[in-house]
């Protein structure tokens, strides 16, 4: 009789002990799990307001966690792709992402009922989205007149006129009241 030593009472392993062998340990690779959190789920097909995508982690999670995550991964010296209104509020510039909310809805309400304002939700990974004046898309110009929301200055808005050669510097606005006072001159470019 062949008596096979794998087979052993001594040699064999308990279940426990032969499932730790084959376990696979995952650790959350940072840049990637960033990813993630600033991901829509689901995904938009197609957004009509800055609302509208308000649909990934940074965005549902509850606030500390997201800005917890934001620090761990040093959000603001690698510059994550991220809102303009978690960099605002990770300064302490901003009070809650509440009010950048409600500052990304006060402009969207006051272009959409102007008209000739079309939000644009295409943007960089994590960002809202900006909007584009389509009367100023005429002759040679490559990009029409553009708003945005930014963490650049207190007034969260910009604008950059519409232009063939390159782009103007952004014009800075303080706000849903600073950006109506300046639309007819905007929508005049």
């Amino acid at each position: 009789m062949v008596r096979s030593t794998e087979c052993s009472p001594e040699r064999r392993d308990s279940p426990l002990n032969r499932r730790n062998q084959y376990d696979v340990h995952v650790e959350a690779v940072p840049r990637l799990e960033w990813s993630l959190a600033t991901e829509a789920h689901p995904t938009v097909a197609w957004a009509t307001s800055p609302a509208s995508l308000r649909r990934s982690w940074i965005c549902t999670a509850p606030e500390q966690k997201v800005l917890d995550l934001y620090r761990k991964l040093h959000g603001s010296t690698s510059r994550l792709p991220a809102p303009w209104w978690l960099r605002a509020v990770d300064r302490g510039e901003l009070s809650s992402r509440a009010e950048g909310f409600a500052l990304e809805d006060d402009v969207h309400r006051l272009l959409h009922e102007r008209g000739g304002w079309v939000f644009v939700p295409w943007a960089a990974t994590g960002e809202t989205g900006y909007w584009e004046y389509a009367p100023s898309e005429r002759g040679t110009r490559q990009a029409p007149t553009t708003v945005t929301l930014t963490d650049q200055h207190p007034g969260w808005i910009q604008v950059v006129a519409a232009y063939t050669d390159g782009p103007p510097q952004p014009l800075p606005l303080s706000g849903p009241a600073g950006l109506l006072a300046a639309l007819p001159v905007v929508e005049s470019w």
